[in-house]
């Protein structure tokens, strides 16, 4: 592509940022997706019968356990499909959708189960700390699946000027010293990254270990150690960056 002043340009995509980010909201909702099910041991209804109130788990009744449950899975499943998808945009798409349908199925779990069930079994009831604490969570999943589609893919533009011809004065080539070029790709080096957390490497997309971790000095794009050795012993040069890779 052609940057506004008529140069080459080359789209990068950083992935470490926005896959740990998505890991980590797909993480939350799993977990919150955990304790919308839990909440199928608490009291959600009271029911009053003759001036006796008798309260009534959520686990009683079959539309709020089938239902909570499919959403309660909903909402923690999408982080695992984003494992096997390797497009930012798909991976962020998928999660916000299965922990918004999850967190949908959350909420209207205890509403519908109460009036499609409870309704034809007493006259009055009144709603106990179960229904709100499960409308609550479903709730939350709404909000963290919003989250994820929001998740901003970063991009960057780098200019890469055309090649220009180099000059190639005799005075030059009597010197010995070889003519500057603005195309002459940079150099950089490989250090080890021990402070690294939570990262994600940019051969494999996949975590790196603690103490495997492996900077670009000239990008700061991370790699396992295995990956990028593997990768300059073929290309020598920096995947993210293309700097030509040296020792030191």
């Amino acid at each position: 592509m052609l940057s506004p002043n008529g140069s080459c340009a080359r789209l990068l995509t950083t992935r470490e940022e926005v896959m740990s980010r998505l890991y980590k909201i797909g993480s939350s909702a799993a977990a919150m997706g955990a304790i919308h099910i839990l909440t199928l041991l608490l009291s959600w209804y009271v029911q009053v019968i003759d001036e006796t109130e008798r309260s009534i788990q959520g686990l009683v009744s079959p539309y709020a356990t089938m239902i909570s449950l499919v959403g309660g899975i909903m909402a923690g499943i999408g982080v695992i499909i984003i494992h096997f998808v390797k497009r930012l945009r798909l991976m962020k798409n998928i999660l916000g959708a299965s922990i918004i349908m999850g967190g949908f199925l959350a909420t209207v779990s205890p509403i519908y189960s109460y009036w499609f069930w409870l309704l034809d079994l007493s006259s009055y009831s009144r709603f106990d700390l179960g229904f709100f604490v499960a409308t609550f969570t479903g709730v939350i999943l709404l909000a963290i699946g919003a989250l994820a589609l929001l998740t901003p893919v970063k991009e960057e533009v780098i200019p890469m000027p055309f090649a220009t011809p180099q000059p190639t004065t005799p005075e030059l080539f009597e010197a010995g010293v070889a003519a500057p070029s603005p195309t002459r790709p940079a150099t950089t080096k490989l250090v080890p990254a021990p402070d690294v957390e939570e990262a994600i490497c940019s051969i494999c997309f996949d975590f790196i270990p603690e103490g495997e971790a492996v900077r670009c000095s000239n990008c700061d794009a991370i790699f396992h150690k295995g990956c990028i050795d593997s990768w300059v012993g073929i290309n020598g040069t920096c995947p993210s960056c293309k700097a030509v890779v040296i020792e030191g």
